[in-house]
Formats: C-alpha cells, sequence, structure tokens
C-alpha cells in the first residue's frame, strides 16, 4: 500500500486492513493516542497483537492490498 495513503488514512481516524497472499495473513492498524497499533491474523486464527516494526507487518504494509473489514472478519 502506498505509504502516503496509510499514513493520511491512519491520521484521519480510519481502520486499515491489509492482506497479503504471500504471507497468508492480514493485518489491522488504526491510530491510538499517537501511536500506531498493529494486529495479525492468519486465516482461520484469532488475531493477536504485534509490533508494528515485526517485519512480517512491515512487509505487508509495503506489499498487501487493502480490503474490508468483512474481508478482515472472515480470514
Amino acid at each position: 500500500m502506498n505509504q502516503k495513503e496509510l499514513y493520511n488514512k491512519l491520521q484521519s481516524g480510519s481502520t486499515v486492513y491489509l492482506l497479503d497472499d504471500f504471507e497468508e495473513a492480514v493485518i489491522r492498524l488504526y491510530l491510538d493516542n499517537g501511536q500506531t497499533k498493529s494486529y495479525i491474523k492468519h486465516h482461520g486464527h484469532n488475531e493477536i497483537e504485534i509490533l508494528q516494526s515485526n517485519e512480517t507487518v512491515c512487509d505487508i504494509i509495503l506489499g498487501g492490498k487493502e480490503i474490508s473489514k468483512s474481508e478482515y472478519d472472515e480470514y
């Protein structure tokens, strides 16, 4: 995803959902008191909070495709 677009969405209060088919994972990002919170979920599993600096999260941010909340929930 375009970094500027991601930044603008987070700054506006939006929650962003990204899918990475290669990693077989989705992430959820949102801004909380100026800090980006990130959660990762692998297909069929519950989400867990993870540091945004995690390599997998960084890869998904760079190469992931934005998806809807319902797509994230169903993953």
